[in-house]
């Protein structure tokens, strides 16, 4: 008889903490507890913040009637920690300290929940994992380099729903574990992804160069940029909100819902219709780089993220990319199950562990 294992799966976004238990890759329950923002705003320390949400955390175990020591473990998302290759990692001293010293790519607040996690299990023996950082960089050098030598290309995307659908269309037969596939992930953030044996070796970001989104740029000329929003913006991080944050469909239609933007359009909107075509014909523009990246061997694509859930955009997408078979439909992402699916992998020693270290 197979094992249970007991997962606790810990999600910290900017405005809110996911909390879930799993036996083994059954949701049993999934509470979001939210955060409002002058709470948030008078917590002015890490420390403060992890305290408080850690607090938060222990309320709904108690209420579940929870204690760390039934757990066999704990999985939290992967943050924006320092550059490293996929896979599922024991939190440990080294990274806890990494995250409270900000010796990482970017103050998230994805980056809280290894903490959490490692404080709430490690008193009673156990691991907390992390799954698939945001952080995770499997690029080869060359898918690096640009015309700046001090301003490289970095990956950063959606690597655990990525990798997540990845397992997915294997265990579904639509691919076998060696084969290359783009993956293209539309949520508040939008990504394109090649995945060759397992392993992201090539991102158009959003937030890079990479096509616009609802609320990113995207890839748009530097210098009429530099000239166009220079003077409004006081500040690097006020220049950067120009890009991401107030870009792509939020900049040109004031609204970053793409549900409303596409009922807009069905409605006889065509500025609303043309915008969304643009955004469709962009993406297809990036699978077909990570195309020719791939040397035009790709097996399949995969559409994700919220967006996908939208058939008026997967329509306009199966249009564009109907060069690539097939086009598969994963909407939405589980991030939570994702990661405790990959913990439990790993606990039934199916999936290695890995380790981090300076």
């Amino acid at each position: 008889m197979q094992p249970t294992y007991s997962i606790l799966v810990i999600n910290t976004g900017s405005s809110s903490t996911k909390v879930a238990l799993f036996q083994n890759d059954e949701l049993y329950w999934k509470e979001e507890i939210a955060h409002p923002a002058d709470q948030l705003q008078i917590l002015t320390q890490i420390e403060q913040e992890i305290s408080y949400r850690l607090d938060t955390i222990h309320s709904v175990m108690q209420r579940h009637g929870i204690l760390p020591i039934q757990l066999s473990a704990i999985g939290a998302i992967g943050g924006i920690l320092k550059p490293m290759e996929g896979g599922v990692y024991p939190v440990n001293h080294l990274m806890v300290e990494d995250i409270l010293s900000g010796r990482t790519q970017a103050r998230h607040a994805s980056n809280l929940a290894a903490v959490i996690g490692y404080r709430l299990i490690q008193p009673v023996g156990k691991v907390c994992y992390i799954v698939d950082p945001i952080s995770t960089d499997e690029m080869p050098d060359i898918a690096k380099i640009t015309g700046l030598p001090t301003v490289p290309r970095k990956s950063r995307t959606h690597a655990l729903n990525v990798k997540a659908c990845y397992r997915r269309a294997i265990r579904e037969n639509i691919i076998q574990s060696h084969h290359s596939i783009i993956v293209v992930h539309m949520g508040g953030g939008l990504t394109v992804n090649l995945v060759q044996n397992g392993r992201i070796t090539d991102v158009e970001d959003g937030r890079q160069n990479g096509p616009f989104s609802t609320e990113a740029a995207g890839g748009v000329p530097l210098p009429d940029f530099i000239e166009a929003y220079w003077g409004k913006a006081t500040s690097s991080k006020e220049l950067i909100k120009f890009w991401y944050g107030k870009g792509g469909v939020m900049a040109h239609l004031g609204s970053n819902s793409v549900k409303d933007v596409v009922e807009n359009a069905k409605n006889g909107d065509t500025h609303a219709d043309a915008i969304l075509h643009a955004m469709c014909y962009q993406i297809n523009k990036s699978a077909g780089a990570m195309y020719a990246a791939a040397n035009g061997i790709v097996e399949a694509v995969v559409l994700t993220g919220g967006i996908a859930q939208s058939d008026y955009i997967v329509s306009l997408l199966k249009q564009n990319m109907s060069w690539i078979k097939p086009i598969v439909v994963y909407p939405g992402e589980e991030e939570l199950s994702a990661i405790a699916e990959s913990v439990v992998l790993v606990l039934k020693k199916e999936l290695p562990e890995k380790a981090y270290y300076d």
